[in-house]
C-alpha cells in the first residue's frame, strides 16, 4: 500500500466534543498504524489530549504548497469547500451535512467521502469508534445496580437547534460546561435516575446508559426518527418505544451495552486500516 502523509483538519481539543474527540484519536491512532499522520488546527488556543500522539502540522517541515499536492486531508463535514486546496480530500461525516443549517461541505466530485454513522449518510463507508474515555468504562463495569439514585438530570445539547426545550421540574441541568469535567460528570451520574435529554444524538447520552441511569430521549429527534434508534445496527433491543415520540434504555440493558461498545472498540484498529487502503485506492486509480 502506498502510504502518503495525512493531514486531520480539527479544532483544538476539548472533552465537551464527541466529533472533535474522535479527529484526535484519528491522529494518533493513524500514528500507531505508522502512518505519518498530523494535525491542522483550525483555531487557537493549540489544545490536544495529554494523551495522544497528535503533532502539529508544522512539524512534518512541509509547506502549504506541498500538503495540497502530496497529503492526504481529512476534512470533517463541518468544512465547507476545500481551504487547503489538497488535490486528495477525504469528509469525515460526524453528523449529516448541513444538520443545522450552514452551506454544507461543498465536496467535489472526486473526494472520499466516509461517515461515523449509517445515519449520518446512506452509503458511505462507516469508521465508527465509541467515543468514551477509559474511566467510565472502568467505573461502569463495577457498577452493581444497588446504589441509591436520588436525582433525576436533563440535558439540552443540539436539541436546542431543533425546537423549544423546556427546563424540566424537579430535575438538575447537565450543561456542556457542567459539570466542569468527566470525572465530575460520572461522580453526578452515578446518582441519577432518570436522564432526560433532548439531543438524540450525543455521546453523554452514553455516558448516562453506562452508569447505570435509566436514559429517556424526549423533544425533536430531528433527522435521527424514533424508528431509526429503535432499530439501530449493532444495538438490538437496547432501546424501546416510551411515546410516538420518545424512546428509553433501561439500567438493565448497561451489561449488553457495555459488551457491544467493547466489541466495537476491539474491532476499530483493524477497520481503520481496512479504510486506509481503501482511500489509497481511490485517489491512485
Amino acid at each position: 500500500m502506498k502510504t502518503r502523509r495525512i493531514g486531520v483538519v480539527a479544532p483544538s481539543f476539548t472533552h465537551r466534543s464527541a466529533g472533535i474527540f474522535m479527529m484526535h484519536y484519528l491522529v494518533h491512532q493513524l500514528r500507531e498504524l505508522g502512518f505519518d499522520a498530523y494535525w491542522i488546527p483550525q483555531n487557537a488556543p493549540l489544545t490536544v489530549h495529554p494523551h495522544f500522539d497528535t503533532p502539529h502540522v508544522q512539524m512534518s517541515g512541509c509547506s502549504g504548497p506541498e500538503i495540497a499536492e502530496d497529503w492526504i486531508i481529512i476534512y470533517p463535514e463541518g468544512v465547507f469547500g476545500n481551504p487547503l486546496n489538497a488535490k486528495r480530500v477525504v469528509r469525515y461525516l460526524l453528523n449529516r451535512e448541513s444538520a443545522f443549517g450552514g452551506p454544507g461541505m461543498g465536496a467535489a466530485p472526486g473526494d472520499y467521502l466516509l461517515t461515523y454513522s449509517r445515519w449520518f449518510h446512506p452509503t458511505a463507508p462507516v469508521l465508527y469508534y465509541p467515543v468514551f474515555e477509559g474511566e467510565l468504562l472502568i467505573r461502569s463495569a463495577r457498577l452493581t445496580g444497588s446504589e441509591p439514585r436520588t436525582l433525576d438530570a436533563y440535558y439540552i445539547g443540539k436539541g436546542a437547534a431543533l425546537g423549544h426545550c423546556p427546563p424540566l421540574a424537579r430535575a438538575v441541568e447537565i450543561t456542556r460546561s457542567w459539570p466542569e469535567n468527566k470525572s465530575k460528570l460520572y461522580d453526578l451520574l452515578e446518582n441519577i435516575r432518570i436522564f432526560y435529554s433532548y439531543d438524540w444524538l450525543s455521546s453523554t447520552l452514553a455516558d448516562a446508559a453506562l452508569m447505570g441511569c435509566e436514559v429517556r430521549l424526549i423533544g425533536n429527534p430531528g433527522a435521527i426518527g424514533v424508528e431509526q434508534l429503535l432499530n439501530s445496527p449493532g444495538m438490538p433491543d437496547l432501546w424501546e418505544r416510551a411515546s410516538e415520540h420518545s424512546v428509553f434504555m433501561r439500567p438493565s440493558s448497561r451489561p449488553k451495552f457495555l459488551e457491544t461498545i467493547r466489541s466495537y472498540r476491539a474491532e476499530f484498529m483493524p477497520s481503520l486500516l481496512e479504510t486506509l487502503k481503501d482511500i489509497t485506492r481511490h485517489f491512485d486509480r
